[in-house]
């Protein structure tokens, strides 16, 4: 696996394939007391469940974690944990194969159009909440070490394709033909 700059994620999420860009440094360096708070919960807080159970809840945890920078802080709200789902949301593209191959949908769409439901984009959101905690916060050379370490718990794979290219990459179903005829059946009549 190669780690660079142009470092996407992939995976499965019901019968669909998901496309995620990370968030950016900007938007990492406007979030890092919540993102740190949130992984040092999902991987300190209890480190006999970090393989079981860290990628299921990191998004519950997340919320968590912004209230109580919200309360801390004295102020009401998620300390910016909705805005941070909302990024990864909006980087986020949904692959459904179709009857001409596969189309790319945004999150909301690819659930309103019954492609995946809102529990699995649940779970694939705390699948890649699990890895942008341990890759945003994990040192320049150990980030690689840190990609590959959690895609082996999550099932998460990288890619330095587009999402055009990945697109293109995947393979398209085709219908057996039909020659019109039936076989006649085997039961006696």
């Amino acid at each position: 696996m190669k780690i660079d700059d142009n470092l996407s994620l992939v995976f499965d999420v019901g019968a669909c394939k998901g496309f995620s860009t990370p968030i950016s440094r900007a938007v990492f360096e406007a979030n890092f007391k919540i993102i740190s708070a949130a992984k040092a919960t999902l991987f300190y807080g209890n480190s006999s469940a970090v393989v079981n159970v860290s990628p299921v809840i990191a998004a519950l945890t997340l919320k968590d974690e912004g209230k109580k920078i919200a309360e801390s802080s004295g102020e009401e709200g998620d300390g910016g944990a909705d805005a941070i789902i909302a990024e990864i949301k909006r980087l986020t593209l949904i692959m459904v194969s179709g009857a001409n191959g596969w189309d790319m949908l945004p999150v909301d769409a690819a659930i309103q159009a019954g492609a995946m439901d809102a529990e699995e984009w649940q779970e694939a959101l705390s699948e890649l909440i699990f890895f942008t905690a341990s890759y945003a916060l994990a040192r320049k050379a150990d980030r690689p070490r840190a990609a590959n370490g959690v895609c082996a718990i999550t099932g998460l794979d990288t890619t330095s394709l587009s999402a055009e290219e990945f697109m293109a990459s995947l393979p398209t179903s085709k219908k057996p033909e039909t020659t019109g005829s039936k076989a006649g059946s085997s039961v006696p009549v």
